[in-house]
């Protein structure tokens, strides 16, 4: 189209850069196409706005009217004033696609928009002066800040730096806004993405100074910085703005909430972190809050927070006139009757979070049963999961109130962690308050009024209150349940869970009971169907690991029935080779069979059927031969059994070793094996080495330095290895540092010879980076207090440290693991000569994180109040082993109460038939003189929970 043959009051825009391509209206002979705007359909505008479509170096000419442009655009306003007024044909120097979507807002009133899109129209919509395109992504902001489309939340968040860089460009605040209000409220989303270290340093900033900034925890708040930080490319900054940036980003984490574990591995000095902001991140876009850890978290702190955080138009507070005030109820049941939790006069109104479903108060013990109630009351109408790990001033019969307080509930965890004690040689001291037991019993009555339909998973791992009674009152009531731990609740009988099991109306997905009295009437309860119509054929996983009441057949009929099992552990148990053949399940991915008497022929013939195991455990187990040499010390022959009619035939290849079937299981990431265990078996296991992660070999395995130079060959990203009584020297630790880098956990025990100072040297210099647990007993006997000064240093992030036997210590030493290892969780030091001799407040002052701590043999320094000042000073603490020998005075005061916001429950006291003559001589008699040799006498077990007071006696040395 000439310029001669443009209409009145029409104007030709002309593209260079690129143009679409329209089969019917265009001349493929033709380098030119030409489009009237006014007559495109809407397929016509979705192609020309579709960069797909698109070719270059062809010239697209859209004829437009002139009023249109005028109206929409000051751009073109602007043009009609000067020379360009009376031109037919103007170049456009734009991009087509872009361009195209403003002459369709002009000509149809649409204004297609999408967020990766949006910071190109907006460099578009200013360039060109078109108001309305500006209010339209304005609305689009506006709806976009709310959605709840997972794709649409992805694509806004991979395009959203782009929009922050054109926004701040052209300065439009409410863009600049959206941006940090969005990247707030899907913060957590955006931390996933690949592209989270791509968000530029004030937008990070103004999100999380944003009041709806929504995260789970403040511990992934920091996790989320640090990486962000980590993953910058400070190359062309200077030194100054680069900690000016990580410093002023890193100041507004609130440490008050973050575990102290994780605070002290990463940032021991506190120093460039928020101190004071106490504060709770609450907002009604929040699905899961993660306090786990928070030790300071109170009453008063949980409803300010909530009382104080952002609320969208949908959300509701309580009413005051709603609000109980502690008053009695009535029960249908008329002998007992109900207390409601006592609200604080104190505490303020807070809002309902309607999209929280999930509460973790794990180790927050400063939170009072009543707050609990009426918080999750008040504030979580939807609450569906619930966890209470270790939170000891919650009492048992917390758990018929939050059944009564939110109806919803689908999952429950209430577990306390424990210390596992042998049945045999205890004597009981002192037994538990029988008023409390009558008061919990009385309680849970009360639940056939409140039963709880949708609870599907209960832990009550570790509750010594749980009784028989009580637990057939949980099964009547707990309809729906699929998912039980009743892990160490000493209290159950066979019976009980027999009767328990039998309530349940449902077939179980996942039972644990560890360290319980199950036995043959709960085995035969679980083999059986409840009726007619149910048959317990689903069960997923089995832990009955310790079970010491278990008999072969007893398993045996739990082992024919159940073939859907994953997951079994049965280690420590009467399991024989009996219960194995009747075993016809094919999808077990982790089994345990430690410490029993199985043999290969059996062990193998479970491993035939599940190629796809990842996990194995025969540790312990001296009859599931391991080795090849059993090939040439046993007969061929063939054995022909009948077990409950099936025909079990065993042919020379079912006798070998069972390490020819673990050539199969290519799909094995766990191993701990001991007996036997030698080189010829773990050259079998090449095949399928490349997918371990984790290794313990036991007693009676026989690795040496060879076989550690084959484990670093075959399994260089090995996680975990763990070798007890192993014959190893300065060599093989070499190898273990040199060749394993990917560590993180490394336990050594009693090893045939003791590391030289070459040895130690290695260990402390070439420590693998990512090691987060590491156990030394009586290996290194020669280890010097600048050894451990150096180690400690270099293994600052350590959570877990043993050491047992290294004699040359000092107090200084001491003094450098509580300077250096603040993050520990778990510290054993027993045998080290003088370590204690100057006392352990150093401990005490600096390892607040500790959660296990062991102090036994390592000098005559600790103070007769030690027990009573771990307790209140290490928020964690659930477990204390010491030995009198080590206190002035050769004795420990010990509280005589529970303490219910204290999470220690066990005290180990060892003593020694003559404490003076039982103490490391001291430093300077050391070297003189032999040590006189110790003769353990007993050891007094402190045991509390929320309402009891247990005390035993072993004769034995725990």
């Amino acid at each position: 189209m000439s310029n001669s043959e443009v209409p009145t009051g029409c104007i030709i825009l002309e593209f260079h850069q690129t143009c679409t391509l329209y089969g019917g209206q265009s001349d493929s002979c033709e380098s030119i196409e030409r489009i009237q705007a006014r007559k495109l359909k809407d397929l016509d505008w979705i192609r020309l706005t579709d960069q797909r479509f698109c070719t270059k170096d062809r010239q697209l000419d859209i004829l437009v009217e002139k009023y249109l442009l005028e109206k929409f655009s000051t751009y073109f306003r602007a043009l009609n004033s000067f020379r360009e007024a009376d031109c037919k044909r103007i170049s456009v120097d734009w991009d087509v696609s872009l361009f195209s979507i403003l002459l369709k807002l002009f000509h149809c009133g649409h204004f297609d928009i999408s967020a990766s899109k949006v910071a190109a129209l907006l460099e578009t919509s200013v360039f060109f002066g078109v108001d309305e395109a500006i209010d339209r992504i304005k609305t689009w902001v506006t709806l976009t800040s709310s959605t709840k489309d997972p794709r649409e939340i992805l694509t806004v968040l991979k395009n959203l730096p782009v929009i922050w860089d054109a926004s701040h460009r052209f300065g439009h605040s409410s863009l600049l806004n959206f941006c940090a209000e969005f990247l707030a409220i899907n913060f957590m989303e955006a931390r996933s993405m690949s592209t989270f270290n791509n968000i530029p340093h004030r937008l990070l900033s103004a999100c999380v100074d944003h009041i709806q900034l929504t995260v789970y925890s403040e511990k992934d708040l920091l996790d989320s910085l640090r990486c962000w930080c980590e993953g910058q490319d400070w190359v062309d900054e200077a030194e100054e703005i680069i900690s000016e940036r990580v410093t002023s980003i890193m100041n507004k984490v609130r440490i008050s909430l973050v575990p102290l574990c994780v605070l002290l591995a990463h940032y021991p000095s506190k120093n460039c972190l928020d101190c004071n902001n106490r504060t709770i991140r609450i907002t009604h876009y929040l699905e899961y809050l993660d306090l786990s850890g928070c030790h300071e978290v109170d009453d008063d702190m949980l409803f300010q927070s909530s009382a104080s955080a952002p609320l969208a138009a949908h959300c509701t507070s309580v009413p005051p006139g709603d609000i109980p005030t502690g008053h009695i109820i009535e029960s249908p049941i008329s002998a007992f009757r109900y207390r409601e939790p006592v609200r604080n006069p104190k505490w303020p109104v807070i809002p309902k979070f309607g999209n929280l479903k999930t509460v973790n108060l794990s180790y927050c013990n400063k939170i009072s049963e009543d707050a609990i109630l009426l918080w999750l009351r008040e504030a979580c109408p939807q609450l569906t999961e619930f966890y209470a790990k270790n939170c000891p001033q919650i009492g048992f019969t917390f758990l018929p109130s939050l059944a009564k307080e939110c109806p919803n509930l689908e999952a429950v965890d209430i577990s306390l962690d424990i210390f596992n004690l042998e049945d045999s040689n205890i004597y009981k001291i002192s037994t538990e308050d029988e008023i409390e037991a009558r008061t919990i019993r009385r309680n849970f009555l009360l639940w056939g009024v409140y039963p709880m339909f949708q609870l599907t998973s209960l832990s009550l791992r570790g509750r010594s209150e749980v009784r028989d009674n009580v637990f057939n009152i949980i099964a009547a009531n707990f309809r729906g349940l699929v998912d039980l731990d009743v892990s160490n609740c000493r209290m159950l009988t066979d019976n009980g869970l027999s009767e328990g099991l039998k309530r349940l109306p449902k077939g179980l997905h996942s039972l644990r009971a560890q360290w319980t009295s199950f036995g043959p009437e709960a085995c035969k309860e679980l083999s059986s169907p409840t009726n007619i119509m149910i048959v317990r054929n689903d069960l997923h996983i089995l832990d009955l690991e310790s079970c010491h009441g278990l008999t072969p057949e007893g398993i045996a009929s739990i082992l024919k029935k159940e073939t859907t099992l994953s997951t079994l552990n049965l280690g420590d148990t009467t399991l024989n080779d009996f219960g194995l053949y009747l075993f016809k399940g094919r999808r077990l991915r982790k089994l345990c069979v430690r410490d029993t008497k199985v043999t290969a022929k059996a062990l193998s013939f479970v491993l035939r059927n599940n190629p796809g195991l990842t996990s194995l455990d025969v540790k312990g187990c001296k009859s599931a031969c391991i080795d090849g040499y059993d090939l040439l010390l046993r007969d061929t022959y063939d054995l022909e059994r009948r077990v409950d009619n099936i025909e079990i035939q065993t042919s020379p290849h079912s006798v070998s070793s069972i390490f020819q079937e673990l050539e199969s299981l290519h799909l094995l990431e766990d191993f701990e094996v001991g007996w036997r265990f030698s080189l010829l078996a773990l050259e079998a296991m090449k095949p399928s080495s490349k997918r371990v992660r984790r290794l313990v070999v036991g007693v009676g395995g026989g690795m040496c330095n060879m076989g550690l130079q084959k484990i670093s060959n075959y399994w260089p990203s090995l996680e975990r290895l763990s070798l007890c009584f192993q014959i190893i020297d300065d060599d093989g630790i070499i190898q273990i540092v040199d060749g394993l880098r990917s560590l993180q956990i490394l336990e050594i025990q009693n090893t045939i010879s003791h590391l030289t100072p070459k040895g130690v040297a290695a260990l402390v210099d070439r420590c693998p980076p990512k090691l987060v647990r590491l156990k030394l007993d009586r290996v290194a006997t020669g280890m010097s207090d600048g050894d451990l000064l150096q180690l400690s240093k270099k293994c600052n992030n350590l959570a877990s440290f043993s050491l047992v036997g290294c004699t040359q210590l000092t107090a200084s030493s001491l003094v450098a693991i509580s300077q250096n290892m603040r993050a520990l969780t778990e510290l054993k030091l027993e045998e080290c000569d003088g370590l204690t001799s100057s006392g352990a407040q150093c401990i005490l002052d600096s390892c607040k994180a500790l959660e296990r701590l062991t102090l036994r043999h390592n000098g005559k320094g600790l103070e007769d109040s030690f027990v009573m000042k771990a307790k209140d000073e290490l928020p964690y603490l659930w477990f204390l082993s010491l030995d009198m020998c080590d206190s002035v005075s050769c004795s420990f005061e010990t509280p005589e109460l529970a303490r219910r916001e204290r999470p220690l429950n066990t005290v180990l006291l060892s003593r020694c038939n003559s404490p003076e003559e039982g103490i490391f001589p001291t430093a300077s008699t050391s070297r003189n003189s032999r040590p006189k040799k110790r003769t353990p006498r007993d050891t007094i077990v402190l045991r509390w929970t929320r309402d009891l007071t247990l005390a035993y006696s072993t004769k034995t040395r725990i």
